[in-house]
């Protein structure tokens, strides 16, 4: 009987070591799977891509490399960083194909509508400036003149114009934090980021087929019709006042993305969105900040009013479409 009991014995510690040496494979396995997820791999390479093209075409521009820091952010983070950049996906994609319409810019000058925006421009506003178009007569002042009062104006629209940067995110991720734990805040991102997805593609969709020219190529171009040749030795600076607005539209992705206004468009879909019977302070906040906005770009040379006007009818547009049930049960299953 001893023989016998030793050999059980033996078997059972042969047993609880092996077990061991498996249970310590497999949990590694398991703690590589919950390190390195699809979604992961996914972004990571998505990344890597997305600058790949911008060497190969020659586009990547210093802030592109910025991007390389969602890869460590990505695979060191747990489940809310896995929410957070699904969530954010449709404001993600936008950037990056908003971009990537460097790319597509050339094949579109054939295309560009110079004169029809001017004319309509002067027909609808030009009583503003003495049958000028505003935003020439603006940039015409500011050129003209000089003085503290006349370079606190161009900074302050270049600060207003570049805000736009910033205010929508800071917005949409205040109530993506506050919405990880309260519904009430979590259906507010979902139904902010349901009309930004809207009208952000619809734009570019507008933008690509009818791509029309700003009123600074009028003043630097008269109504020439853009060219390759053209657009290379364009002198930016002698059509907008302000380093800052400069630097930016000289590396913008779409010089001809004129109609509708984003700029316009961003702090109108703001103001739909904002609970009126809540907080009248920030209401009124958001309404001085789309009035502030709507004067900058008309000061800087940058739109005519009727692009203000039809990046606010996008942006109702979009307001009113992302209240659809239709089009929320399709975004909840994107998400």
């Amino acid at each position: 009987m001893q023989p016998r009991h030793a050999a059980r014995s033996a078997v059972s510690r042969k047993k609880s070591v092996n077990p061991a040496v498996g249970g310590s494979t497999l949990s590694s396995n398991i703690l590589f799977k919950e390190r390195v997820q699809f979604w992961q791999v996914a972004l990571c390479l998505g990344v890597c891509t997305y600058l790949a093209l911008g060497v190969v075409t020659n586009t990547v521009r210093s802030y592109h490399w910025f991007m390389l820091l969602t890869v460590p952010a990505a695979l060191m983070s747990g489940e809310r960083g896995r929410r957070f950049f699904v969530d954010l996906a449709p404001l993600f994609g936008f950037w990056l194909v908003y971009d990537r319409l460097r790319l597509i810019q050339p094949l579109l000058y054939a295309r560009v509508d110079v004169e029809d925006a001017f004319v309509l421009e002067r027909w609808a506003f030009g009583w503003l400036a003495n049958g000028a178009v505003p935003a020439h007569a603006a940039s015409a002042w500011l050129g003209g003149h000089s003085g503290t009062v006349v370079r606190s104006i161009a900074w302050t629209a270049q600060a207003v114009y570049f805000s736009h940067l910033f205010v929508v995110p800071i917005v949409i991720l205040a109530l993506w934090a506050l919405g990880y734990s309260q519904a009430r805040y979590r259906a507010e991102f979902c139904r902010h980021l349901r009309a930004f997805t809207l009208l952000n593609f619809g734009a570019i969709v507008i933008y690509l087929l009818l791509p029309v020219a700003p009123p600074w190529w009028v003043t630097l171009n008269g109504m020439t019709q853009p060219t390759a040749e053209l657009v290379a030795q364009v002198n930016i600076a002698n059509a907008m006042p302000g380093s800052l607005i400069q630097g930016m539209i000289r590396n913008a992705s779409q010089w001809f993305a004129a109609v509708p206004s984003l700029h316009g468009a961003y702090p109108v879909l703001l103001l739909l969105l904002f609970p009126c019977k809540r907080n009248r302070l920030v209401l009124t906040g958001f309404g001085l900040y789309a009035c502030a906005m709507w004067i900058a770009t008309v000061v800087l040379n940058q739109h005519y009013i009727i692009d203000l006007v039809a990046g606010a009818i996008l942006a109702l547009i979009a307001w009113w479409a992302a209240r659809d049930p239709r089009f929320q049960r399709l975004y909840r299953v994107g998400l």
